[in-house]
């Protein structure tokens, strides 16, 4: 039973409940689309191209464009978001953080990492929606929000060009910082809290990142909020100030100082030349 859909334009927010003993009404594909599909309670089964697998913790799913599928639960029944991107949207992302050398776009069906960003994202649309609160430019936002999250946690063929996807999800210390910066990277965060959720020592943490990433934490995660920011200067009317606080700074001078060193130029004249 379908709990919940909403049409983003690029992107498909879906939510869908299954009585104990039920299936999807027959096998399908989604065209164009690569869905997503992320348990949300029970332990779901889904059947891709004739071969049949069992949700379990941390594992998601990718069904691409041309794979049949259907989802279908067990004695204790199931609820699943699903979540569909077009691979037109999913090809033009992937140029643009790559500047134009994006390789071909496919990804491995079976994803084990954090699901929290997805969650949080379609808790977000879904609330707002209701009462109608979202404008255009918030509902775009938020899908570039969604292939940034798929990019980031599943292995494909832009992983290494990507950034560090590979590297992190290989050491499962860093997997868990990783996984917590890209949940919660716009609030405040120190060694000490992602040490913690990594369950390694700080000391510990600054090695790994350098090793497998190339960066000090904080180096990463001023990166992650200044492409946030980017995202936030190209597709909303939001003041300056607002995007360096939306997107994590502390400080609007800082922002300012981090996002010239990285693009050549002020928020502002990138704004202009957009």
């Amino acid at each position: 039973m379908k709990v919940f859909e909403l049409n983003l334009g690029q992107s498909k927010l879906m939510m869908i409940q299954f009585s104990p003993k039920t299936a999807d009404p027959e096998v399908h594909g989604h065209g164009s689309d690569f869905q997503l599909s992320i348990p949300l309670i029970g332990t779901p089964y889904i059947q891709i191209n004739n071969h049949e697998r069992k949700f379990e913790e941390r594992r998601w799913c990718i069904t691409s464009p041309g794979e049949t599928h259907y989802h279908y639960s067990n004695e204790e029944g199931s609820r699943l978001l699903l979540i569909n991107l077009q691979r037109s949207f999913l090809e033009r992302v992937l140029a643009e953080r790559l500047e134009g050398k994006a390789d071909r776009l496919e990804f491995a069906p079976w994803v084990e990492s954090s699901v929290e960003g997805f969650k949080k994202i379609a808790a977000h649309v879904m609330k707002h929606t209701l009462d109608s609160s979202l404008q255009l430019e918030e509902l775009q936002e938020f899908e570039y929000e969604l292939a940034s999250l798929l990019f980031s946690h599943a292995k494909g063929a832009h992983s290494d060009a990507w950034g560090s996807a590979a590297a992190y999800t290989d050491h499962p210390s860093l997997r868990k910082a990783m996984d917590y910066i890209h949940d919660d990277f716009a609030k405040e965060l120190d060694l000490d809290t992602l040490s913690r959720a990594a369950g390694i020592s700080k000391y510990y943490l600054i090695r790994l990142f350098r090793e497998h990433v190339g960066q000090t934490p904080s180096q990463y995660i001023a990166d992650l909020r200044l492409r946030q920011a980017e995202l936030l200067l190209r597709t909303t009317p939001y003041e300056v100030t607002d995007i360096a606080f939306e997107a994590g700074f502390g400080s609007l001078s800082t922002f300012e100082r981090l996002f010239k060193k990285k693009y050549g130029m002020s928020a502002s004249e990138f704004r202009k030349g957009v």
